[in-house]
């Protein structure tokens, strides 16, 4: 069994009060806790705000609308509060999080059922750990495109949702659980005033178990795939649609693709966007919403409309 490192010192900016959270300020001071990695930052800067952020009703009746990917992974330690901060400064009008479950039941944000790609462990299965054990780990921005930041804490559910669940439409996607825990996350999800007004459940086209659970509770949901698993009928189309209300494609994806997926009259999130170019590709393309990694690149110089 891996053994936890001891906590690296942190900066007070790097873990701002609740209070700071919930009021948005303090976006220039958090960005003076990573401008040291790179002067680049310094072209960045922007008040934070959450004037830009969208509930569901208001999301689809936008295009494009604009997703945090992990919070932006590629900018920032992903799924960390300082990405979704930052994320939301630079004017994401949602937030996307995959989630994963400590042995004693904290929900948290990771893509992978082990902590070994985000913080360098080695077989640490975080389904066989506590809470209190993995909240001693730390985000390495090693994935990103400035690996000069510090470590940022993993992320509760529970404080994604309080800071931002009034404001964000945030997109849910239980990686790496068992289903028989869908429950306790529909529990946490309904904590909220509106839930289908903050909530769409998200898992790849074939994950339909998650997409019921929550359309039984009245959410809206998005399957995404790929273009060239639709090309050559790995992944049957019309066979996996009806569970869900919006569809993603990849960028990458073959016009035959887009089309087909078009032809079913939903509307499509492109994924995953990382520059420019492939920002003005999938607006080209017809998508109604991007869901973006690089958030610097992309949200500080959106496409123009077509």
């Amino acid at each position: 069994m891996a053994e936890a490192p001891a906590p690296p010192a942190q900066s007070s900016s790097a873990a701002p009060s609740r209070r700071a959270l919930l009021v948005g300020g303090g976006a220039g001071v958090a960005l003076a806790a990573i401008a040291g990695s790179s002067a680049l930052y310094a072209t960045h800067r922007r008040g934070a705000s959450s004037s830009t952020g969208k509930l569901v009703p208001d999301l689809l009746r936008t295009e494009p609308f604009y997703v945090a990917h992990r919070g932006g992974g590629a900018d920032w330690p992903e799924m960390s509060m300082e990405g979704y901060r930052q994320s939301v400064a630079h004017g994401a009008n949602a937030l996307e999080i995959s989630l994963a479950r400590s042995s004693d039941g904290v929900w948290f944000g990771l893509h992978d059922d082990t902590l070994d790609r985000t913080s360098g462990t080695s077989g640490f299965v975080v389904a066989q750990h506590p809470w209190a054990e993995i909240s001693r780990y730390r985000i390495t921005a090693q994935g990103t495109r400035y690996p000069g930041q510090d470590p940022q804490p993993y992320l509760r559910f529970e404080d994604l949702i309080a800071v931002y669940a009034a404001t964000h439409t945030i997109f849910v996607d239980p990686k790496v659980v068992d289903p028989r825990y869908y429950s306790e996350l529909m529990q946490m999800i309904a904590s909220v005033r509106r839930p289908t007004d903050s909530f769409i459940a998200k898992s790849y086209c074939t994950g339909t178990g998650w997409a019921q659970a929550a359309r039984a509770h009245g959410l809206r949901t998005w399957g995404y795939y790929y273009g060239a698993h639709i090309d050559d009928g790995t992944t049957p189309l019309a066979a996996t649609q009806a569970q869900w209300d919006l569809l993603g494609l990849d960028v990458e994806a073959s016009a035959a693709a887009w089309s087909s997926i078009h032809s079913l009259d939903k509307k499509v999130v492109a994924h995953i966007v990382a520059d420019p170019a492939s920002a003005r590709q999938a607006v080209d393309n017809g998508a109604a919403g991007l869901m973006v990694s690089d958030v610097l690149a992309v949200l500080d110089h959106p496409p123009a409309e077509p």
